[in-house]
């Protein structure tokens, strides 16, 4: 299903008073971590008592939109991706910042569809706009309640008050109240700031923190809060990441966990996280009645190691509580590159233009013939361009329309957290400055997007080991593809270097190996078409957009993709170009095509012929109580050793003499690898 946002409508700014209630019983509820936000705030969204399938989602409408009716601003699948590999029933969501001011409301809505299963709502205001805010959504009673508060005009007597839900200040008295310096005197202006109610409230039920001007009743910001008994549960881990079991986790996996508050509240000094049996420092966050965990990391681990974290915690009455998580690292690529033979970061071409050398053929028609790069309708974006990465961050006018504009774009700038050059996470968006970009949304939905471009002939006499690597910036649409092809022959006949699809699209023979050629040869009525220089329709089929054979075995080449994944396909790629070496005349072919199916970008595009490495090897030989380590791999070639394989730590083996070093045995364990520089 594509949650893809279609249209935008109209939305009204209103202060939010109405309480919320999370139920105790597992009937399913939504709420957000505050009432209202800033454009340029994360929204936080708890969701409990859900079903349990694994697409479940959280999907954010202007206020007043019925889910199904348009497609949603913002969505999430319950394990927090755009994928929905993990069934939970409790946990949480974070959409990033970005959206437009106005009234929304957040669904919970039942695997993959549009029933609902509970809604909550909150408010984006302006960023010059007072917030308030509790340091919690539920409280137990006499609990100390602190409420922030920002962008207050700054008078001595603005105040915070505590009203029942339902309460309209300047109608019965506060609760309780505290001006904004802290006191019930009031004789210090400020801003910005916080006030803490030491005794909190004994009276259970909803209530809502207003932030109040000048000793009156003008409501310039408001929150809601619970007052909630111990109900005798205990706390307990409604959701945590990695999965346990995890078979694809990433490179420099890191940790988080969803608590939720039982009877007693959680003792935040009680929590503590150990990574393969040693202790980490873990952040803890109070929201609601629930407590965040996460731990970051830049280690990078194996491809294939195995390891574990472990959470322990307990609440103020003693109740302690245990979860374990194991994970192996998914494969990976560790870019490791030398100087490039060729390379173009696009930084010095011009908005509108390709660099020297470069053609590209387009097949689109937009809405808006004028060149605009703010409108993706717009004929700036008919072909292949070079435009600046920092667009990227800001809503673009779509089909045309100025009235009609989108944040999906801030997508391109995605950050693949499974990218790795040279040992270490590349954790920044692909694109900098220039790059080139190829798109299909937003064009013209009932037209097709066909964008074709050429490199220049690179000469590559008396090299070897050719590779050709880039980052790209695709994002998979249910209709679309992404070719790269290179040719030997000045574009005589293509060679094939990759073919990303949906992977529905994807046909296999009866023994699970792709069938390229039916997958080529196959129509469909959704995938792209246009009429050539010479008045003939083409496509319907995708083996119309390569420039290889489409009848030959190309299947090796066809990789699937995830349609409306932001994050998977932010790639640094790297592929052997075998035919390429020693070839005077290589080129590359970049072809995409769609039905306003998103969009592709390559920034950092080089060619390179790789070293040929002589393949590391460790060797032991023993004598009595000596060891001889003895390794190949070359003259850069560095033996390392650890004492797990658990937790671990790679050192250099000090004593190592032309690449070999003789060490007394012991009892301990110590396990040894070569590293290549």
């Amino acid at each position: 299903m594509n949650k893809r946002l279609i249209q935008k409508l109209a939305r009204s700014l209103a202060v939010l008073v109405a309480g919320f209630t999370l139920s105790a019983k597992a009937d399913p509820a939504v709420v957000t971590d505050h009432n209202a936000y800033h454009p340029f705030e994360p929204i936080t969204v708890f969701f409990s008592g859900g079903p349990g399938n694994k697409l479940d989602w959280l999907g954010t409408y202007p206020d007043g939109v019925t889910p199904g009716s348009v497609g949603s601003t913002v969505w999430r699948y319950v394990d927090n991706t755009q994928n929905g590999t993990t069934a939970y029933t409790d946990g949480s969501v974070v959409y990033p910042a970005g959206l437009d001011v106005g009234d929304w409301t957040t669904f919970f809505l039942l695997n993959d569809g549009y029933d609902i299963l509970a809604q909550t709502n909150f408010t984006v205001v302006d960023a010059t706009a007072p917030l308030a805010r509790s340091n919690k959504r539920i409280y137990l009673p006499g609990e100390a309640i602190t409420i922030t508060f920002t962008n207050g005009p700054g008078n001595k007597l603005d105040w915070i008050g505590l009203y029942k839900a339902g309460e309209t200040p300047g109608g019965p008295a506060s609760t309780d109240y505290l001006y904004v310096d802290g006191t019930k005197s009031g004789s210090t202006a400020l801003t910005d700031g916080s006030v803490t109610f030491s005794k909190g409230l004994t009276a259970t039920g909803d209530y809502v923190a207003f932030f109040l001007e000048n000793d009156g009743y003008n409501v310039l910001a408001s929150e809601a809060f619970t007052i909630r008994a111990p109900d005798g549960s205990p706390p307990k881990v409604t959701s945590v990441t990695p999965i346990n079991l995890e078979t694809n986790a990433l490179p420099a996996q890191g940790y988080s966990a969803t608590l939720q508050q039982g009877s007693a509240p959680i003792a935040p000094e009680s929590v503590t996280l150990k990574f393969d049996g040693s202790a980490v420092t873990a952040q803890t966050t109070a929201q609601g009645d629930k407590v965040l965990v996460s731990y970051s990391t830049d280690t990078v681990l194996p491809v294939a190691s195995s390891h574990h974290y472990t959470l322990t915690f307990a609440d103020t009455s003693g109740g302690k509580v245990t979860n374990d998580v194991q994970f192996i690292v998914g494969p990976y690529q560790d870019i490791r590159l030398p100087a490039p033979l060729y390379f173009e970061n696009f930084d010095g071409v011009p908005e509108g233009q390709l660099p020297a050398g470069w053609t590209q053929k387009g097949y689109s028609s937009p809405i808006n013939p004028d060149v605009d790069f703010t409108d993706l309708g717009s004929a700036a974006y008919q072909t292949w361009t070079a435009v600046n990465a920092d667009r990227f961050t800001n809503a673009f006018i779509t089909y045309g329309d100025p009235t009609s504009t989108t944040t999906d774009y801030q997508s391109v700038l995605s950050v693949n957290p499974r990218n790795v050059v040279d040992g270490k996470v590349f954790n920044e968006p692909l694109a900098e400055g220039r790059f080139l970009f190829g798109n299909s949304g937003y064009q013209n939905s009932a037209a097709s997007q066909v964008l074709y471009m050429f490199s220049p002939d690179y000469d590559l006499t008396g090299k070897s080991n050719v590779v050709v690597s880039f980052k790209s910036l695709w994002e998979q649409n249910q209709d679309s593809i992404a070719a790269l092809e290179y040719s030997v022959d000045q574009g005589t006949t293509w060679l094939p270097v990759f073919y990303l699809l949906d992977g529905p699209d994807i046909f296999h023979n009866d023994d699970g190996t792709v069938d390229s050629v039916t997958t080529f040869a196959n129509s469909a009525g959704d995938i792209a078409t246009y009429t050539d220089d010479s008045g003939n329709t083409v496509g319907g089929n995708y083996g119309a957009f390569i420039g290889a054979d489409p009848s030959s075995d190309l299947s090796a080449f066809i990789q699937a993709r995830v349609d409306d994944d932001p994050v998977g396909s932010k790639r640094i790629e790297l592929y052997p170009l075998p035919q390429a070496a020693n070839q005077p005349k290589v080129r590359f072919r970049f072809a995409t095509a769609g039905t306003d199916s998103w969009y592709w970008g390559v920034d950092d595009f080089g060619v390179y012929s790789l070293s040929v490495v002589e393949a590391p090897s460790v060797s032991l030989q023993r004598v009595g109580d000596q060891i001889t380590v003895s390794f190949t791999g070359g003259a850069t070639a560095v033996l390392e050793s650890t004492a797990s394989l658990t937790a671990l730590n790679w050192q250099p083996v000090s004593g190592v003499v032309a690449n070999s070093v003789t060490i007394t045995a012991s009892d301990a364990q110590q396990y040894f690898r070569v590293s290549l520089p």
